[in-house]
């Protein structure tokens, strides 16, 4: 009763609701009430931190487990980027996985400079710059909607997913089903420390994206042969 006053109170002081005021005060009537009552009867804060320890616990395990899967139901593209799949069916696929920044074309070309030293990348290669913006991490799946569009002649996939790797991995899974063509996916090496960025996945479906798209390509597709093939430099 405590978190449902504290909660709708600050859900009026959010909405600048003038009776706000008075659900503060009987906030604070509950917070009062409930301190002495812990102190005296121990017990029901110590079943409520067992639930609450069990329910996190395996809540992690099963988010652990499941990490690796494509938790995505399907992937629609809009006109654009149906079109920019088309003129890749028959020229070899390349895919540069891109993190937002400026949008401007200056960003594109640098980035496609950078793959060009470290994959050596054809000169003349076409190439696909895919970006991931994180959604809501609490969702676990969803259908991935792709939009094209083009910047400074650079050709760009944007979508939206709670997990990044996976979101890339069903993507590539989706162009190689489409063009009958084994897709290429450049990425760079991620610096921090490695245990930070897994943690960080597991909790907001971001981190070290290029392994993790590669173990989720790896489950999702047992024969290396059609499996999209991922570089990392």
């Amino acid at each position: 009763m405590t978190s449902a006053a504290l909660a709708v109170t600050l859900g009026l002081e959010h909405r600048h609701h003038r009776s706000w005021l008075a659900f503060a005060v009987i906030t604070l009537i509950f917070i009062y009430t409930t301190i002495p009552n812990v102190i005296e009867r121990p017990d029901g804060v110590q079943i409520a931190a067992w639930f609450i320890v069990t329910i996190l616990v395996t809540s992690l395990i099963s988010r652990v487990l499941r990490s690796t899967e494509l938790r995505l139901q399907g992937v629609t593209v809009d006109a654009m980027a149906e079109a920019f799949l088309r003129e890749a069916a028959n020229v070899p696929i390349r895919i540069i996985a891109n993190w937002p920044d400026t949008g401007l074309p200056e960003e594109y070309s640098r980035k496609l400079r950078d793959a060009q030293e470290s994959h050596h990348l054809p000169p003349d290669a076409r190439v696909l710059f895919v970006e991931v913006q994180p959604s809501d991490a609490s969702l676990f799946s969803e259908v991935l909607v792709v939009q094209g569009a083009t910047v400074g002649g650079h050709r760009v996939l944007r979508c939206a997913s709670p997990a990044i790797p996976n979101a890339i991995a069903a993507l590539l899974l989706f162009i190689r089903d489409q063009t009958r063509n084994i897709p290429h996916a450049y990425f760079g090496w991620t610096e921090g420390n490695p245990i930070v960025y897994l943690l960080k996945f597991l909790a907001f479906g971001e981190g070290d994206t290029a392994p993790v798209t590669r173990e989720v390509l790896r489950q999702a597709e047992p024969d290396p042969d059609l499996r999209p093939r991922i570089h990392v430099g």
